[in-house]
């Protein structure tokens, strides 16, 4: 074979028949297509279910849909913008009271710039832990590991507390916002 600069052919670099992918395949065949339209189908209902108003239609279908809703990432919630958005900000922080006496503070990380969306995931995880008791099952082992990486800091945790900071979200034409307020929702005593 010739290389091009000797004024030869060039080979052609195609890909062979047998060398095609998964998805061209997929959309050569009857089957492909029927399971690809399946696949596009079942997403679309999910993504229906997910934004429906609450009602019994939603709750009859959400144990087929959340699955799919929670492994795709389709399990966000709409409320913040309509029709009643949230009006309280929450933050959650930990407070380690350690065997000395001292307290050392653990806020949820919280990123600026760029940086928010690749640690996003810490907000989102502390709004689970912060909405209400169906999330109780959550809180000690969260407590333990902030006890972990206390440690791991060198220090000697006894008891950590979880503590709901927030705010109520006034209208406009007056202040912005109420007073923030500490509430500990749980404590949890962390041995050696």
């Amino acid at each position: 074979m010739s290389s091009p600069s000797e004024g030869g052919a060039v080979a052609d670099d195609a890909p062979a028949e047998s060398d095609d992918d998964l998805a061209d395949r997929l959309e050569r065949s009857p089957r492909g297509r029927a399971l690809i339209s399946v696949v596009i189908v079942v997403l679309l209902g999910t993504v229906l279910v997910v934004n429906m108003p609450d009602s019994i239609t939603k709750r009859a279908l959400q144990h087929v849909t959340a699955p799919i809703a929670n492994v795709v990432g389709l399990d966000q919630g709409w409320a913040v913008y309509a029709p009643s958005p949230r009006q309280e900000s929450t933050y959650l922080e930990a407070r380690v009271l350690e065997r000395d006496g001292t307290t050392s503070v653990h806020p949820t990380p919280i990123q600026h710039g760029l940086a928010e969306y690749w640690d996003y995931r810490w907000q989102r995880y502390a709004d689970t832990l912060l909405n209400g008791p169906d999330n109780r099952e959550r809180w000690a082992p969260y407590a333990r590991w902030i006890a972990d990486q206390d440690r791991a800091a060198g220090h000697d945790p006894a008891v950590v507390t979880l503590v709901n900071i927030s705010s109520v979200s006034r209208p406009p034409g007056g202040p912005a916002r109420s007073p923030w307020a500490e509430h500990a929702f749980f404590s949890i005593g962390v041995g050696q």
